[in-house]
C-alpha cells in the first residue's frame, strides 16, 4: 500500500462520512469487497477496470482507466457529494469520464445530462461509460468558460485533475493544450430553452468554477435549482435563486 493511501486511510477513521459511504459501497456494489480494497489501495489491481453499481433503473457498468477513478465513484454513488435527489434536467461542467453524469441518468429513466469535457483521453471513456443512456446524454467535446475562445488547458495524467490553466488550482506536473471553451451563459440559455429549466448545475472544473457561477447573467439563476460546485476540496450545494439573491445583497 503507497504512503499516501495509508494516510488518506488515518484520515477517513475520523470522518463519519467515511463509514456511511462503506455502508453504501456494501450495499450497492456488486463486488463490494474488491471495490472497497481498490478504493483503499492504489496498486490493488490492474487498470481499465470495469466495475458494476446498482441503481435505481437497473445495473450499470462503469470502465475506471485509473485508481483515483474509483475515489470518484466512492465521491459520487456511495458518498452522495451531488446529494440524494433525481434531477431530471442536469448540466454536467468538467464531466470527466462520466461517472456524476452516468450516476444522474441513472436516477430516472426520463433524466437527461447535458455535459461539458474537453480532454480527449477522458472523452473516449465518457462516451463509453453513458452509452446505456446514449438517447438521454448531450456530450460537448470542449471546455465550458466564462468566455467563448480558444484557451490553454492544463491535462495531468489522471485526467481527474485537468482544468483551464487560467484559473488551474494544482501543484501537478501537466502537459498544456489548447481547447475550445464555450461559453456559459449562452449555454445555459440554450438548455434552459430546450427543456424549460435546468434541475441541477454541477461543475467540477478544477479551479474556474467561481469564475463560472460570477459569469451566469442573474436572469437564469432563478431557472435553475441546485447548484452544486466544487471549492477548497468539498461540494457545496445552493439554489439557482439563493445566489441570484447573494449577489443583489452585494
Amino acid at each position: 500500500m503507497r504512503p499516501s493511501d495509508v494516510a488518506r486511510l488515518r484520515r477517513g477513521v475520523l470522518d463519519p462520512t467515511r463509514y456511511r459511504s462503506v455502508l453504501e459501497l456494501l450495499r450497492l456494489s456488486r463486488r463490494p469487497l474488491t471495490t472497497l480494497r481498490r478504493y483503499v489501495d492504489a496498486d490493488a489491481g490492474e487498470y481499465p477496470w470495469t466495475t458494476t453499481v446498482r441503481t435505481p433503473t437497473g445495473p450499470l457498468a462503469l470502465r475506471l482507466p485509473h485508481p483515483h477513478d474509483v475515489r470518484t465513484l466512492n465521491e459520487v454513488f456511495f458518498r452522495r457529494d451531488y446529494g440524494d435527489a433525481a434531477p431530471r434536467v442536469v448540466v454536467d461542467v468538467g464531466a470527466n469520464i462520466g461517472v456524476a453524469s452516468a450516476y444522474f441518468l441513472s436516477r430516472r429513466p426520463d433524466a437527461v445530462v447535458h455535459c461539458w469535457e474537453p480532454v480527449l483521453a477522458n472523452l473516449s471513456t465518457l462516451r463509453h461509460n453513458l452509452g446505456p443512456y446514449a438517447d438521454r446524454a448531450v456530450v460537448h467535446e470542449s471546455a465550458l468558460a466564462p468566455a467563448a475562445g480558444l484557451a490553454a488547458f492544463r491535462v495531468e495524467a489522471v485526467g481527474r485533475y485537468s482544468g483551464l490553466a487560467d484559473y488551474y488550482e494544482h501543484d501537478l506536473e501537466t502537459e498544456t493544450v489548447e481547447v475550445t471553451c464555450e461559453a456559459v451563459g449562452p449555454e445555459l440559455e440554450e438548455v434552459i430553452a430546450r427543456h424549460g429549466g435546468i434541475d441541477l448545475l454541477k461543475i467540477d472544473t478544477e479551479g474556474s468554477e467561481t469564475a463560472l457561477l460570477a459569469a451566469v447573467p442573474d436572469d437564469l439563476l432563478p431557472l435553475i435549482g441546485t447548484v452544486a460546485y466544487e471549492r477548497h476540496g468539498s461540494v457545496r450545494r445552493v439554489a439557482g435563486a439563493a445566489l441570484l439573491a447573494q449577489r443583489r445583497a452585494g
